[in-house]
């Protein structure tokens, strides 16, 4: 699967490239039209926000379907006792908010930017029209919600039969798979950057002095290694984890 996301991967960084651009090469839209998806760009608006800063609130309507183009945004659910768990984190290509398109419907997640980010919002209406107009973008857009579902699924079933380090390399794999690249120099991936180990802990459970001393025994037996905000996956963790 993570090799047919590299494929669709555009040569230059999203940030730089005109909405009708980034529309063909980002999910659900690869297969729409070149007309429908010009229509689509000119209702288009950029939009930049500072870390911390929340674009969409749990049981609220979206104000539109986002593309991520640069920095990481965190899909993120309250719990009890005053915590809160990322269920997922979405980097360059990946959307959120498509529920706009859904008359009644509102987020399951709050949507917080974990770094200084940039996105593409394409206003509900707009993307309403151009779902009746295109019907493979709807297919689409009902295989990448299906896709969600089952990274929660197995969140929710990682945190009841998974320990720490389990859920930890789960979590990195997934993470290089989507957003990570092939490492040239040996046989591995870079994932940066990478999430901080507070956002780690919130992303399996725990706590970040559990996070933090898995990772260091991690990178002990050679599954990972790197410095700051970039990570080297070994081949190993991230094929081998499901």
């Amino acid at each position: 699967m993570h090799v047919e996301s590299e494929s669709r991967r555009p040569s230059i960084p999203l940030e730089r490239m005109e909405a009708q651009d980034i529309l063909s090469c980002v999910e659900p839209f690869t297969a729409a039209r070149p007309a429908e998806l010009e229509v689509l760009g000119r209702t288009a608006v950029r939009v930049r926000k500072t870390p911390a800063s929340i674009l969409c609130h749990d049981g609220q309507p979206a104000d539109g379907l986002y593309i991520v183009l640069r920095g990481r945004i965190n899909l993120v659910r309250a719990v009890d006792g005053n915590r809160d768990l990322i269920l997922s984190s979405l980097g360059p290509g990946e959307v959120f908010g498509e529920n706009c398109a859904m008359p009644g419907m509102v987020m399951s997640t709050t949507a917080v930017a974990a770094v200084q980010s940039e996105m593409l919002r394409i206003p509900g209406e707009a993307l309403s029209e151009h779902l009746r107009r295109e019907p493979e973008t709807v297919v689409r857009l009902m295989r990448l919600q299906y896709e969600k579902l089952r990274e929660v699924e197995a969140v929710a079933s990682g945190l009841a039969l998974c320990d720490v380090e389990q859920r930890l390399r789960r979590t990195l794999a997934r993470l290089a798979r989507r957003q990570g690249r092939r490492n040239p120099a040996s046989a591995g991936w870079i994932l940066a950057p990478v999430p901080t180990q507070s956002e780690l802990a919130r992303m399996v459970g725990s706590c970040r002095e559990t996070v933090s001393r898995t990772l260091s025994a991690m990178a002990r037996n050679g599954l990972v290694s790197g410095s700051g905000r970039r990570m080297i996956l070994n081949d190993s963790l991230v094929n081998e984890t499901p």
